[in-house]
Formats: structure tokens, sequence, C-alpha cells
């Protein structure tokens, strides 16, 4: 198998008797054991008249087996012992994955290995999960991505399995004649999971012979029927006279030119617009290239060459030059469906109200650009810089988290040859000129389609399950000729050779340092923080940069400003930095409570010269009335298009939009931005670098000096005169001895939601270790509670919400069955009889959840990137000795059980708790009574009135 140098576990791959592949890996730092398995088997298998049933089948697997038959015992094992589980449905593939303490891995490695073996496929829970199914469904009816890839199923070749419903309804999955859909459920478990179909990988600090024996014993009795090498013979095209030549029999022709309104056979799945009406407001091109399949082709990676010089960003490129027309705000390329027996090329352009009026000239000049690819640009070196980045991001590839590795290996094992299971998402084995010539074919004005999203087009059909307006039309011969043609006013170009591309990387030496970070320079408003890496020992480095003023944060409508800078500046350095980017080095900045951060990381040999890249732009502040009006419109469109997110996601927000000043909801956003022109930003970065301070952090292998010359390099960019230097403060509404707050927020949607708020009056270690370990014992126990028994909704849990340092725990559902008032009795139900639960763990089940939760806290870093973010969170929160984590865990270590009873009984008992109901009634439920449990917030001004911790971190 070929391992990165980087790569110190030791890996073992085996084929087990039912010809069932395994990969085995053992790791001696392990502080986790993780194992995922996937069947070759997706919503394609399902049967016609049972669509939905391989999702449905993979609800129902964690519901119960002969061996373990108690519902949610899976969960509760998992979760008690410290670990997470999932398990997600694609088209061809289902995975099942989860993370737990090494010592409880066997027991739950045994419990897992039945899912596949004996489930039961018990009434009750087919019954309740039905409704799961349905509450997924539901829950999807309005997500733009969903109801777009409902209407593609309906453009393609009606007779190939893409064209199913994936997801499953009460509709599809309902009892039918008096019989129940079991026997076909256990029909199709037994008939279609089959073990030459599954691979199964393992993490954990177990010998290799320990984890080979676990897993003989336990999944060699998975039944093998033979099915490895099933194929897809179906062509999911229907088309004419394309390079795919995919269009089937006759009989498939009729069947789709029916769907598609076409009895004279001139509509085919290429060579056509698709229009689609949107829920949100935004304006998407989307030009599609059907394929054949490319996972023959993983060893070349062919169309990420296209991708590349497609999606380019620099000078002459296409995104540049239909940028400066004001035509589109972004570009990429390469994405799309992918399958066993084909592959979708995709050019994505987001539109501007202008670019809505030009699709046929965006069109052009995306033939334009491609008729100078193959002219032009096929050179082996292109591919070469693409393979160099590659290698050297394998080469110092770094440890992922457990269940992350698990999960993503045992599907490459579905694609890769053994050998390549590790390196096949990097392997680039040469540059082979015929095969890329070869799908320029496919990149052809016959074979593409064009989808249109946008408001206030012309739509005459509407697609099943989801609802969506849509219609279809064939390119005109005149169309046709156009996007053939070349227009000599573009002058673009192809990339020239990338300059942040590393040949030679090998870590800085390490000089002798400590293992905490260090305070390198303490100045009036500026403060520098360095850390060598002495442990990762890879050429990376990360970077970060805050810039707190006070200024930037006075009002909501600095808020904005701030954010409306940042959003600019990002834009006007796209051009210059998209080399460094694909060279393996990035950047971002965004706004935050007390100013905003800047962030680097990456390739350290020549970060430095990236950073004086962006400082240069910083320094040039120039304010492109165009480009403001564009973002600005933007910035008004995705706000505004917050008031089509999920329930449950407006209530978080208008939650922390209550609770912190500094971070008001989207429709405050809103109002300020409306009023703000282009001539007012200038003059506020100048009043924002004239009160600032600075913390910077570098932690890579950059030694110390080049820390301070990379400081330096800042200071000389940010210099202003007669600057006043402090930091700002991050206030935080506090609910005090109040008793409960409850405040609606009209979302206009279906459903129903509510969140409950518990808020911790400080941030001492004893409440962290409190509060966090009450959610983790809790949330096993509710999901299984709310969901699996009482059907309540799909979207359930609790979760850790600490704002502003301050612990917290939320518990949230989103429901299409009940209402506001009736989810909060079923939540006040559940915290009344916690304590019991807590009662009944035996001793063994309490230091359990203990443990389990001592180790997700104390888990080591596993990445460079990971302990930089750490460490700088620690220097955010003025946690200077960095010994927070340890301060949490010895006061857990000291958490008896009566400490947790007393906290649920006194802390989270509604009857007495102080807490904050958000909540929405669903237009499901507008006649059902309305929440009346406490003080209703109505001014927001005057709730933020109250006290405040007013820290600075």
């Amino acid at each position: 198998m070929h391992l990165s140098p980087n790569d110190s576990n030791q890996y073992r791959y085996i084929t087990l008797s039912n010809a069932l592949r395994v990969l085995l890996i053992h790791s001696d730092t392990a502080q986790q054991s993780a194992a995922a398995l996937a069947v070759n088997v997706g919503h394609f298998d399902d049967p016609d008249d049972r669509q939905g049933l391989a999702h449905y089948l993979e609800h129902m697997l964690f519901l119960g087996t002969e061996k373990y038959p108690k519902v949610g015992e899976f969960q509760s094992y998992i979760s008690q012992h410290g670990g997470t589980n999932n398990a997600w449905t694609g088209t061809e593939h289902t995975c099942f994955f989860f993370d737990v303490n090494p010592n409880a891995f066997e027991i739950a490695l045994d419990r897992f290995s039945q899912f596949f073996t004996a489930p039961l496929f018990n009434e009750e829970a087919l019954d309740k999960e039905r409704q799961a199914v349905e509450s997924e469904y539901k829950l999807k009816l309005n997500d733009d991505s969903r109801r777009l890839y409902q209407v593609n199923k309906e453009i393609v070749n009606p007779d190939h399995p893409f064209a199913k419903f994936s997801v499953g309804n009460l509709e599809t999955l309902g009892d039918r004649d008096g019989q129940s859909i079991r026997d076909e459920i256990v029909h199709f478990h037994s008939n279609e999971y089959s073990a030459d179909l599954m691979t199964l990988t393992l993490f954990g600090p177990q010998s290799l012979d320990e984890l080979q024996a676990w897993v003989e014993h336990m999944f060699a009795g998975i039944t093998n029927h033979q099915l490895r090498g099933k194929t897809i013979d179906v062509p999911i095209c229907v088309q004419k006279d394309s390079a795919c030549d995919q269009r089937g029999s006759a009989s498939t022709r009729g069947k789709a030119d029916s769907i598609l309104g076409n009895s004279d056979e001139t509509l085919g799945s290429t060579g056509i617009l698709i229009q689609v009406e949107p829920v949100k407001e935004f304006r998407k091109l989307i030009l599609t290239f059907p394929m054949p399949g490319m996972d023959q082709y993983y060893s070349i990676k062919p169309l990420s060459y296209f991708a590349h010089l497609l999606g380019y960003e620099g000078d002459g490129s296409l995104m540049l030059q239909l940028k400066n027309k004001g035509w589109i705000t972004s570009l990429s390329a390469g994405g799309g469906a992918s399958g066993s027996n084909y592959r979708d090329f995709t050019v994505n352009c987001t539109l501007t109200p202008v670019g809505l009026e030009h699709v046929d000239d965006i069109i052009q000049a995306v033939f334009q650009y491609l008729s100078m690819i193959k002219q032009d640009g096929m050179n082996e070196w292109r591919y070469l810089e693409k393979q160099a980045v590659l290698e050297s991001a394998f080469r110092f590839q770094e440890a992922s988290r457990p269940l992350d590795l698990v999960s993503h290996l045992v599907i490459n094992m579905q694609h890769y040859l053994p050998e390549d299971t590790m390196y096949g998402d990097y392997k680039m084995a040469g540059y082979d000129e015929e095969l890329q010539q070869s799908l320029l074919q496919y990149l052809s004005v016959e074979n593409v389609r064009a989808t249109l999203i946008a408001k206030n087009l012309k739509y005459n059909r509407t697609a099943q399950w989801y609802f969506t307006p849509y219609s279809v039309t064939a390119f005109s011969a005149e169309q046709r000729r156009f996007y053939q043609q070349i227009d000599p006013s573009w002058q673009f170009l192809l990339p020239e050779k990338n300059p942040y591309i590393c040949y030679e990387l090998d870590p800085r030496p390490f000089e002798n340092g400590g293992t905490l970070p260090e305070l390198v320079e303490d100045l009036e408003g500026f403060r520098l923080w360095h850390l060598q890496d002495d442990e990762f020992r890879v050429p990376k480095g990360v970077l970060y940069v805050a810039i707190d003023s006070s200024h930037a944060v006075a009002s909501p409508k600095n808020i904005v400003k701030t954010r409306l800078c940042v959003e600019m500046f990002l834009d006007s350095l796209a051009q210059e930095t998209y080399q460094a980017e694909i060279a393996g080095m990035g950047y971002n900045m965004y706004a935050h409570q007390g100013g905003v951060t800047l962030t680097l990381s990456g390739f350290s040999q020549k970060l430095p010269q990236l950073l004086e890249v962006i400082l240069q732009r910083f320094a040039a502040r120039e304010f492109n009335p165009t480009r403001f009006e564009t973002i600005k419109q933007q910035l008004l469109r995705n706000w505004r298009n917050s008031s089509q997110d999920r329930p449950i996601s407006q209530l978080f927000n208008a939650l922390t939009g209550l609770l912190q000043p500094n971070n008001p909801p989207y429709a405050t956003l809103v109002e300020a931005l409306e009023e703000i022109e282009v001539d007012e930003l200038s003059v506020f970065v100048e009043s924002i670098l004239a009160e600032l301070h600075v913390e910077m952090f570098i932690y890579g292998d950059w030694q110390r000096q080049q820390a301070h010359d990379m400081a330096t390099t800042l200071k000389n960019a940010l210099r202003v005169n007669e600057q006043r230097y402090e930091e700002a403060l991050r206030p935080l509404v506090m609910l005090g001895d109040s008793g409960s707050f409850q405040r609606e927020v009209n979302c206009n949607q279906q459903d129903s939601a509510v969140v409950l708020y518990y808020q911790c009056t400080n941030t001492e270690p004893r409440n962290i270790a409190l509060y966090s370990l009450a959610n983790h014992l809790m949330s096993a126990t509710f999901f299984h509670e709310i969901r699996t028994k009482q059907q309540l909704g799909y979207m359930v849990g609790t979760g850790n919400m600490p704002l502003n340092r301050h612990p917290g725990i939320v518990l949230y559902v989103q429901s299409p069955n009940a209402a506001p008032a009736e989810l909060v009795t079923s939540i006040d139900e559940f915290l009344n009889a916690f304590y019991m639960v807590l009662l009944e763990l035996n001793d063994y089940q309490w230091h359990s959840s203990k443990r389990g939760l001592w180790n997700q806290i104390a888990t080591p870093d596993t990445t460079l990137r990971g302990r930089a973010q750490r460490l700088w969170v620690a220097i955010g929160n003025k946690d200077t000795e960095f010994n927070q984590r340890e301060k949490v865990l010895e006061e857990l270590k000291t958490l008896s059980r009566s400490d947790m009873i007393r906290f649920v009984v006194n802390e989270l008992k509604p009857r007495t708790a102080n807490r904050l109901i958000m909540h929405t009634q669903g237009i499901a439920h507008e006649d059902a009574p309305r929440i009346n449990l406490g003080q209703e917030i109505g001014s927001i001004d005057e709730f933020q009135l109250r006290p405040k911790d007013t820290g600075l971190g």
C-alpha cells in the first residue's frame, strides 16, 4: 500500500472468507477507536414501486437486532462511551460509521456487526421510523439544491436509476393492501446487502492481529450473494447526435420525450435550456457536460486539468473577464454528479441581475475559452504543476479524526485498487495527451445542457415530489451558431507558470523553544505570539491576525460597513492570490464581535510572500463603485434569503442576535446596509485604524526571526497617525434570575420549531464541566425520546452553546407534527424526568459516560492546523497559560452523580429555570394554542438594556 512518509499508522488489507474487504489500521497514539462499513447499495437499487427503500433501510438498521433488541440501545451505548454514530445513503453506496472509547470498541463492534447479520425490523420501529423519513423529506421541500436535484432527475433518461426518488416518504413507503412493508424491507436487506459488495475499515490502538480476530469473528457471517461487479447498462442521457452517443433504445427515447413534453423527439438531455424557479432569491447558470464514468481514470484525474484552466481567476481568466463585465460574481468548474457509468462536468456561474440578460453571451464566452484550451492549452507542464501540489500534500499529509478517516477510506476501498486506498485521492500518474484530447469532444455545444436558476422566468412544468417550477426548451439553430463564434473583444489568457509552487519542501530546523506560544512582542496596541512546531514537523504554518476596533462594532451600521469592507477586500484579492491557493496556501478574513480577523495557512515557504501581497492590497484601500454595488446587492440578497432558511436556523440566528448586541440578526443587517454608500467606506476604514488593537499568532515551522519579520510587515501596513490602542468589548446580555423569557420569530413556514437555551452566569471551569457533562449525558436519551419514540420531528437534539465564554445548553426541535406549545411540553417532561435517568445509571454507566466526555475533551490535536486553532482560541479567551482544558478536566474528574442531579434539578427544571425560549409557530399549526411560559420579549432594544457581561475575549 502506497503510504505518506508522514503516516506512522500500521495498515493491513484483508479479504474475509465471505469476500468482505477489510482495512485494519493500528495507531499507537489513538485516543478513539472508529469503524465504518460501506455497501455498494444505494437508492439506485430501490424497487421501482418502493422508491426510498434503501434510505429507509439505513434508518432501520440502527433500531434493534436479535442479539441487542432494544430500540436506541446502540446509540446509547456509543454515546455513553464517548462516541458518535451516523450513516448516509447515496446513489450507489450506503455508509455506516461510529467512533467510541477504545475500551468499548469490541462490544460496540459486535453491536454494529449485528446490523448486517441479524436486524429485527420490529413493527413499531418500522412505523415510527417511516415518520422520521417523512419528516426528513418534508424538511428539504424548500431546499433549493434538493429541488434542482429533482429537476435533473426528470431531464435524464427515465430508465436510468438516477431518475428515481431517493429519499422516500409515507406515500412510497406506506403499507399496502393491508400488508406491512416489513417483508419487503427484510427481502431487500437479505438480497441486496451482500458481503462481496461491502468494505469495512477499523481504526484503533488495538494491535492488527486483535482487530483481525474481531473482524473474522463478527463479520464473516454476513452472506455473500456473489453480486460484486454489478453494472448499470442503461445510458443516463437521452440525446441525439451528441458526443456521448447515449441515446438508448427507441422505447427509452419515447418515454423521455413524453416526460419532456416532446412527442416529435426533438428534445433530449442535452442541447437544451432548463429554467428553474428557486425558493430563495438568487441567480445561477450551470453548464453541464455529461460524460461516461471516470472511475477507471482515477490515477490520472484528466478532468481536473480542464477544471483548473476553466476555474482560473487570474489575469485574462474567463471568470475575471465575465466579472469585469458585471455579469457574474463567481465561477467554478469541474464538479458535478458522478456514478459508475456517468460523470457530469459543470461550469457554474453566479449571475448578477445584468448577467441574467446576457446568458447567451456567457455561454459563448465559455465555449470561446474552451476553444483556446483546445488550441493552446494542452501542455504537460500544466499537468506537472498540479501533480507537484498533490504530491506535496500527500507527502506531508496530517492525521485526520479517526471517524473522518475510516468513513473516507471505506469509500475509497469501493473505488480504488487496494494499494491506492490512501494514495488514490492524490495520485496523478502522468500526462496522457491522447486521453485529454479524447475528453474534449464532450465539452461541446452539442453535449451541453444549460440550467438557468432565477425568479420570474418562464416555467410550464412542476417537478414531482419537490414541486419545483421549471421549463425545458431546445437551443435554437441561431443559438448553437452563436455559441461557436469567436468574439475578438474577449481578451482571454491561459494561466502562466505558478510562482507559488514549492518543489523542494522540508520543515525548517527546530530552534530550542517551549511547547506553548510565547509572547515575543508586547507593544502598545500590538501583541505577537509565536510557537515553532516541534511535533508535526511539516513545512506548513498558520498565521492569525485579530484587528480589534470598538469603532468597527459601535452600531449596526458600523458592523455592516465592516462586513462590506471585508467582502470587498476579499473580492479584490482573488485575481492576485488564486495561484497561491492552487499551490496549497489559503487565506480568509472574517468579521466578528470585536472587529475582523485575517488568517493564512498552508505551505510555509511562500506564505510570507502571500502575506505581503495581501497587505499591499490592503494598503491600497480601493473601493471600486461597480464592485461595491454588486457586493452590496449580494449581501442584501444573502441576508434576505435567510428568511427562507429552516425555522430552526432562523431561531438560532435570532437567539444570538438577542444575546450578543455586536452580532445583530439578519433583518437588522439588511436595514443598515440599504442606506450605506461606497464613499463612506474609505473614511470608515481610517476611523477603524485610528483606534485598534492587534493580536498576532504565528505557528508552524517558522523560526522566531521569521515571525518578527512578518510582524514588521504587518505593523508597517497598519501604521497610521495618532492611533489610540484599545480592545473592543464583547457584551453578552445576561438572563439573570428572571425565570423564563420567550420570543416568537415569524418564519412563515409549515414546520414549527423551538430552541430552549440555558445560560451559565459565569465562566468558571467547574461550570464548563457541569454544562458539558449534562449535555453529554442527555443527548442520546433526548434524541431517542423526542425523535425515535415520540416522532416529533427529524431535527432534534441538544448541544453545548457557549457564548462569549459563558457555558450554555440548548435543546431544540423542528417539527411538521406539533406546535411549539406541545414541543415545549414534551421537552419539559423530559427535563423533569431526567434526574430519574441519572439515578438509574449503574456505576459502570456513570463512569463510562464521564470517561467518554473526558476523552472527547482530552483528545490530542491531530493536525498542525487543529492545534493552531485551539491555541488561537485560548489567546482570544485570555487563557494565556493555555491550561483551561486541563482545569476543566480536573473539575470533571471531581463531579459526582449527586452534583449532576443537583445541577439538573436546580438549573434545568422548567418550573424554576432561568432560560430563553425561542419559538416559531408553523403554518401547519397556526390554530394551535400559543406558548405562554414566561416574559414575552417585545422590544429587542429594551431587552438589551439588561445587565451584560462585557469581557474582552
